[in-house]
């Protein structure tokens, strides 16, 4: 996809293509480690997400590099800081690499109350962003 970047760290780096209307943000493959820093990393991605106005874009989460992690603290942390990531947006799309993925992004989803399309076929996500919401 092509876009211009507009944040990167060792955890994000989003792309906004306004031909589309579509912000996307891409997990690096860098372990979300140390639960004490993910307040901090969520705040910087979220101020940027804010910045852009999310209510204008579609939102594709490119986690396909992103290693999996599931522990008890690290699943609370998230579900208090998805938020500050997904919230918003006309649409959500998430991109994974398997079908577990898949299924713990169907989790994440239930948990958020944030409805998005989760698939491993980037074309159908990207289809499924342009529409109106």
């Amino acid at each position: 996809m092509s876009g211009r970047q507009v944040y990167q760290d060792e955890y994000f780096t989003v792309l906004v293509d306004d031909r589309t209307g579509i912000v996307r943000t891409v997990r690096s493959e860098k372990p979300l480690d140390v639960l004490e820093e993910l307040e901090g990393i969520f705040a910087r991605l979220g101020a940027v997400l804010d910045e852009l106005g999310r209510s204008k874009y579609g939102l594709l989460a490119d986690l396909r590099a992103t290693p999996g992690r599931n522990d008890p603290q690290f699943e609370a942390a998230m579900g208090r800081l998805r938020p500050l990531w997904v919230g918003g947006f006309r649409r959500v799309g998430v991109l994974v690499r398997s079908t577990v993925g898949m299924m713990q992004i169907q989790r994440h989803a239930r948990h958020d109350g944030v409805e998005r399309l989760i698939s491993k076929d980037e074309d159908e996500l990207l289809k499924y962003l342009v529409q109106d919401g």
